[in-house]
């Protein structure tokens, strides 16, 4: 899918440009290859700042071409473009940046190839046509054009997913998705920057053997945006409004990645009835900017200027992510709680933001003293995206060993006949069947991880 959006995207842009004469501009396909170049500085970014050199090196290539091409031939920018692509292709290879997400260089790379192509369709039509212009085509073709163009570009992400559901919590419209059914009940929290449709990949098998509940919180996806504080309290409470209104009654299990994590541990502090484990990928520690400043290392949070392409919601988290770390620090851990810590491979030598990170992610299995510590195989910060099979994997096997924290989600249900019980809710009988194909064990084991890192 991510292809074709880049093939339809990069059509749109040409169409939209030429209708309403932007492309006239010499600077229009430059400024194209700038934005474009400029988005992995922006992941740099949502990581925590990892390879924010290297990314902001290769950014300024890319800008220098498109400077050069701009104030001497267009035929450099087209060589800036498809060159972008070819690095879309090695990118993962020559630059460990976590915050990519796992679509982004297939859309990028064919986003880049067609717009340089129609580039060069604009140029020859130039050379052919006219010493001084470009040649338009008719508004007519191109308003023949734009719905099919928009079809294809838009068609994959503009739209919800058929089985999503709409609750109003706190005034504002939240969306969210049941897959599955039975225990125990997953809660899906997603990072900054990502909305529920970061875990597509990896909730529907998950589902296989529970139910899961995904949703977009405040200013993500299809949920409203919202002036209000964007804090733990605010995460937390929204959470609760949405959870109350799915009718699907707990303890929860929630599954928090990076960001997602505070949010996690927060609700469970303030609902410990209501939680049952905790799965904690990637989470940020709430320590982590102190750790920060002691060890002297800067960019260990990301901006508003930074996040300027970001959704709304993400926006008004930053402003409030300092305020979102007290909160969840001043709060005791849920004791007694199932708690899995997922964390990215560890750290290769000479990278202080690396080590510091994997230091912090055992001192966070170390706060609950019932946890498990797993270290995913060649993964960054997104382990979900970079390494699905294990993760579904490793959640899976966890729900199962830890299987005893589901026998009181059944509400008013007799021990005898609590297997046949129906589910409650609206949602009772929604099940996702798609294909798994599992290139690691499903039973990797378990190490309880006391004061060290293994």
């Amino acid at each position: 899918m991510e292809f074709l959006v880049g093939i339809g995207l990069a059509v749109a842009v040409t169409v939209f440009a030429v209708i309403t004469g932007f492309e006239r501009d010499r600077a229009f396909y430059p400024t194209v290859m700038v934005v474009v170049a400029s988005y992995y500085e922006l992941f740099s970014a949502m990581a925590g700042g990892q390879a924010l050199g290297a990314e902001t090196f290769v950014f300024a290539m890319f800008v220098a071409a498109a400077v050069v091409g701009f104030r001497r031939n267009l035929w450099i920018v087209v060589a800036a473009l498809a060159a972008h692509g070819c690095f879309d292709l090695v990118h993962g290879q020559l630059i460990p940046n976590p915050g990519v997400p796992a679509w982004w260089p297939g859309f990028c790379m064919t986003f880049d190839v067609v717009a340089a192509a129609c580039l060069i369709w604009r140029l020859k039509l130039a050379r052919q046509n006219t010493r001084t212009g470009v040649r338009v085509i008719s508004s007519q073709r191109a308003v023949m054009l734009l719905p099919l163009v928009l079809a294809i570009g838009l068609g994959g992400c503009a739209s919800l997913p058929k089985d999503a559901h709409t609750a109003t919590v706190d005034g504002h419209k939240i969306v969210y998705r049941v897959l599955g059914s039975g225990e125990p009940v997953v809660v899906m929290i997603s990072g900054l920057g990502e909305g529920m449709a970061t875990f597509s990949s990896v909730a529907p098998e998950i589902a296989r053997s529970s139910t899961v509940i995904l949703y977009d919180r405040a200013g993500y996806g299809g949920s409203d945006a919202t002036p209000d504080v964007r804090d733990a309290e605010a995460a937390a409470r929204e959470l609760d409004g949405l959870l109350r209104q799915t009718g699907i009654a707990g303890p929860y299990v929630l599954a928090g990645h990076s960001l997602g994590g505070l949010y996690a541990e927060y609700y469970a502090s303030r609902h410990p009835d209501q939680v049952a484990a905790l799965i904690l990928e990637e989470a940020r520690p709430a320590d982590f900017d102190r750790r920060c400043e002691a060890a002297g290392i800067t960019g260990c949070s990301p901006t508003v200027a930074m996040m300027m392409l970001a959704p709304a919601g993400a926006k008004a988290e930053i402003v409030s992510l300092a305020d979102t770390a007290r909160e969840v620090e001043a709060s005791p851990p849920a004791s007694g709680k199932a708690t899995l810590v997922i964390s990215r491979t560890g750290a290769p030598d000479g990278q202080p933001f690396a080590r510091l990170w994997s230091e912090a992610q055992v001192d966070l299995a170390a706060r609950y003293s019932s946890a498990v510590h797993m270290i995913a195989p060649a993964a960054g910060h997104v382990v979900h995206h970079d390494q699905p099979d294990w993760f579904v994997s490793t959640v899976t096997q966890f729900l199962k060993t830890r299987a005893q924290f589901a026998r009181p989600m059944v509400a008013n249900v007799s021990a005898a006949n609590r297997d046949l019980a129906p589910r409650r809710g609206p949602h009772a009988g929604v099940s996702i069947s798609s294909p798994v194909q599992f290139c690691l064990s499903r039973n990797f084991p378990f190490r309880r991880i006391e004061t060290e890192w293994v």
